[in-house]
Formats: C-alpha cells, sequence, structure tokens
C-alpha cells in the first residue's frame, strides 16, 4: 500500500512541475532593449572606467535612455558602434530627472554613474555572456543564479522575428545572462534585442502580473542554452 502511495505522490508531483527535471517559481516580468541612439556633439559624454571620455556623447534624454537600458547602440560618421555597461563610478554625472521623459524616475542615483565599454553584437551580460534578443534574461541571483534556464510556458509557441529578420516561434526558454539593478525577487527582465515592440503576453511590467515558470536542471539543456551565449 505505502509503495502505491509513492507512486501516487510522485505521478502528482510530475503533474504539478510540469516535468520532472525543473522545479516550479512564480515570476513576475518586465522588457529591455537596445536603443540606437544618435551622437550629440553638444551631448553629455560617456565615460569609460578610468571615467575618461569615451569619444561619444548623447543629449540628455538619450544619455539617460541608454544608461537605464545597460547596452546602446551609438550611430556616428556613418557607423554604429556597440557601448556596454562597465560598472559605475562614485560621483554621479547627470541627474536623470532633470529630463522631462524621467522626471519621475526613482533609480537615477545608480543610472546617474553608469560607466562604458566599447562591446560588439548586442552587448554582454554577467561573465562575459553575450545578450542574446528574446532568450537572456536578467535576474536577481539569490532567487535564479547565472547560468540558469527557466522554461516559461506563455512563451511557448509565441511567434517573433529574429536579428536577422526570420520569422520564428519561441521553445519557451530563457538564459539567466544577466543583472539589473532594481531586478529583486522573484523579478525577471526579458531581453528583446533592438526591439522595443514587446511579442510576449506574460509580460506586463507590473509585480501583480504573476505567472509560472520553471527552473530547469537537465544538463543537456543548460548546456544548449548557455552554448548560445558564448
Amino acid at each position: 500500500m505505502k509503495f502505491y502511495l509513492f507512486i501516487y505522490f510522485l505521478f502528482s508531483t510530475l503533474i504539478l512541475f510540469g516535468q520532472s527535471d525543473s522545479t516550479k517559481i512564480s515570476l513576475w516580468a518586465t522588457y529591455y532593449y537596445v536603443p540606437t541612439l544618435m551622437h550629440n556633439e553638444t551631448g553629455i559624454d560617456l565615460l569609460n572606467k578610468k571615467e575618461e571620455r569615451t569619444g561619444f556623447k548623447l543629449n540628455s534624454c538619450d544619455w539617460c535612455n541608454a544608461v537605464i537600458e545597460g547596452t546602446v547602440f551609438i550611430q556616428k560618421e556613418n557607423r554604429t558602434y556597440v557601448l556596454n555597461y562597465a560598472g559605475r563610478s562614485k560621483e554621479i554625472q547627470y541627474d536623470c530627472r532633470q529630463c522631462i521623459k524621467y522626471k519621475n524616475y526613482e533609480n537615477y542615483l545608480n543610472s546617474g554613474k553608469v560607466l562604458w565599454e566599447l562591446s560588439s553584437g548586442f552587448g554582454k551580460g554577467c561573465k562575459n555572456y553575450n545578450l542574446v534578443p528574446f532568450i537572456t534574461i536578467a535576474v536577481d541571483t539569490f532567487i535564479i543564479p547565472i547560468g540558469s534556464v527557466i522554461h516559461i510556458p506563455m512563451a511557448k509557441g509565441v511567434k517573433y522575428s529574429d536579428s536577422e529578420g526570420k520569422l520564428v516561434e519561441h521553445d519557451g526558454y530563457f538564459f539567466a545572462g544577466d543583472v539589473g539593478s532594481k531586478i529583486k525577487g522573484n523579478h525577471i527582465d526579458v531581453f528583446l534585442g533592438s526591439f522595443k515592440e514587446n511579442p510576449f503576453d506574460f509580460i506586463n511590467s507590473n509585480h501583480t502580473g504573476v505567472f509560472e515558470g520553471y527552473l530547469i536542471t537537465d544538463k543537456n539543456l543548460i548546456a544548449k542554452y548557455t552554448g548560445l551565449h558564448k
């Protein structure tokens, strides 16, 4: 009798979690992207890790857009450059609340100190992982370790245009390859590449919009999505 009770419990657990190699987790989501902005000679300097001028400048609102997103495409002299977050200075360089668009922005102290470095592709996340549109997510590492794979059933089957413009269907898997100063607890931030339009219904940018995800432990899946980010 005990054996049958154990089998029933095991079967019920598999149904609850959706699959045996995962752990259920409640999440809510926002999204981020890479803005394409124009160099402005009269704008605010983007500084490198030594707090020296990089040679790139943006007007105040564009500067704030860049530091909030963490990666930026800057067009200068008929070329497009990729600049990526490279840490923070000790002193605030610009208070983004001075820009009307961000007058109620609460994280101005962190964003106003962002430093930069030249990058490639769509920029870098943690541990030098490449950011991959529609797959990389920023996480709170106390909840989801960097390098984890998360399955979100609501994402499976969603159609979107990839970086080459091809229409593809999402398989529901995401890779924890980035962090953010405002990403806390069960909050994840989904990277959309250079697209600002969000194709996912589960992203509603509100902490009350909770949905189910699954922390994957399957080594083959982890290896697959880790490889996509190298």
